[in-house]
């Protein structure tokens, strides 16, 4: 989890810029953004044989 931490906080400030220029509002948008677009529909991971977590959860029985 400290990973995940560290990779969006590292991404938020290399693509918004400094934490003092974004608001609250901003800040919630960001975050929203990253974590159920990007991370969770877009981004592949290796231990997921190389798929989004959208897909593999779809693929799983439970879904």
């Amino acid at each position: 989890m400290e990973t995940f931490w560290a990779t969006l906080k590292r991404e938020v400030r290399y693509i918004w810029g400094p934490w003092e220029t974004i608001t609250r509002s901003e800040l919630r948008t960001i975050l929203f953004d990253y974590i159920e677009v990007f991370y969770n529909r877009q981004r592949h991971q290796r231990r997921l044989d190389d798929r989004t977590l959208a897909e593999a959860y779809a693929a799983s029985p439970a879904a």
